[in-house]
């Protein structure tokens, strides 16, 4: 595999000089989705980590390549490839499934050094599993809690930035889970997973955690909604407060609960509510939690109503 992928990396070099590099990286692309198929349909264990091994050998070759980070990965199907609005980051994950429906993660960052003056490429290695306190635990690239992240969300606090990464993590036989994790870098570039800037949640944490039923769809998205805000007035009638409703783009979410009593706390049990109904919102480079927020999405208005005439016959219903 190696002799193969090194001859495919020079006929590739050789072409780049000739200024196509969008197509060749469009050839990568295409070969990286049929070894994530071989690791997918292996027949057992052993098999999928050793194509997963091909896969990423060659995924991990072809990001070293100068203008890489330039090539959009516009038809990936099959491994998950995020953009941070700054353009500084890409992450690439995916997953291995075994046949005991436990899951691990696998993934590369691709971020701009700014003292280097170039792209510097960290693999992730999901050690989920030996992480006792994953709310509370701040990690780096080796000691990563694993996820297939499908959104960026860059935020700044005093020329500090911090990456929120929205994930999922296929987990096991019983669960599932939605992460919200963050990502930030110290001065010589180190990646540091995990981060305390979520405030007013119930539980301090450096990253949030939801673990639930794997019969369920939970819903964590982030958009524009909108929550109530109290104006400090009241009512002059029914003397109640009053509230003033805020467009505002927020990470949403389902609270979790038990599908019946005395299964608290069994993740195996717990399902979304029906409604969107909390998050966060940026407040001074810190997420604040919102216990209660409105699930509807405001940009979208209720179609005016239009009064028309209309002509009844009389004795209609004689």
């Amino acid at each position: 595999m190696k002799k193969t992928v090194s001859l495919f990396l020079f006929l590739f070099l050789s072409c780049s000089f000739f200024g196509q590099d969008n197509v060749f990286f469009k050839y990568w692309e295409d070969s990286l989705i049929v070894l994530r198929n071989n690791s997918i349909n292996a027949s057992n264990d052993i098999e999928k980590l050793q194509k997963n091994e091909d896969f990423m050998n060659l995924l991990e070759e072809i990001l070293e390549e100068k203008n890489s980070f330039k090539y959009n990965w516009s038809t990936t199907s099959n491994f998950s490839v995020v953009t941070s609005s700054d353009k500084q980051l890409k992450i690439f994950t995916w997953n291995v499934m075994k046949k005991d429906f436990s899951c691990e993660n696998f993934g590369f960052l691709q971020v701009y050094n700014e003292n280097r003056k170039k792209y510097i490429l960290y693999p992730l290695f999901d050690n989920r599993n030996l992480i006792d306190y994953p709310s509370t635990f701040v990690g780096n690239h080796n000691h990563w809690y694993g996820a297939i992240y499908y959104d960026i969300i860059l935020i700044e606090s005093k020329h500090k930035k911090y990456y929120t990464l929205l994930g999922y993590n296929a987990n096991n036989l019983f669960s599932n889970q939605k992460v919200i994790d963050v990502l930030s870098f110290k001065s010589d570039g180190t990646p540091i997973f995990g981060a305390f800037i979520f405030k007013k949640y119930p539980q301090k944490v450096s990253r949030v955690l939801f673990e639930y039923s794997k019969k369920a769809t939970f819903t964590l998205k982030y958009e524009k909604q909108s929550y109530d805000v109290s104006t400090g007035k009241r009512d002059p009638k029914t003397r109640k407060l009053i509230y003033k409703n805020i467009p505002a783009k927020m990470i949403i979410f389902e609270q979790l609960v038990p599908l019946d009593d005395g299964l608290d706390g069994i993740t195996a049990f717990l399902v979304p509510e029906s409604s969107l109904n909390q998050g966060f919102i940026e407040n001074e480079g810190k997420w604040l939690f919102l216990p209660n927020v409105k699930g509807r999405n405001p940009d979208k208005e209720n179609p005016k109503y239009i009064k028309r005439n209309r002509n009844f016959k009389k004795n209609r219903y004689e």
